[in-house]
């Protein structure tokens, strides 16, 4: 499986780190896992689970990782002052 890392400069800004590898794991800042990825056995099936999915436990648990990680809310930043909605968050995209 290939993993891309686009620098801080964002996507067109440079050329991407490409790397081949068999396990993902990214975590937050603080070390909290929040997605996991593998590619096992010689058909090289592929898994991946973000924290939040019916699997993730199991999948991070597959790859020796033994954490728990519990995610009941998602608290974001308020919109800036001036800030207008113009779609809400139930609006599904590209259909």
């Amino acid at each position: 499986m290939l993993v891309e890392f686009i620098t801080a400069g964002g996507v067109g800004r440079g050329r991407p780190l490409v790397l081949a590898v068999n396990q993902v794991i990214v975590r937050q800042d603080n070390g909290t896992p929040i997605l996991v990825a593998a590619e096992f056995g010689a058909e090289k099936a592929q898994a991946a689970a973000k924290v939040g999915d019916a699997d993730f436990q199991h999948l991070l648990r597959a790859l020796g990782i033994n954490e728990t990680v519990v995610c009941d809310r998602v608290e974001l930043p308020g919109p800036p002052p001036g800030a207008r909605l113009i779609a809400g968050p139930d609006v599904k995209r590209g259909t």
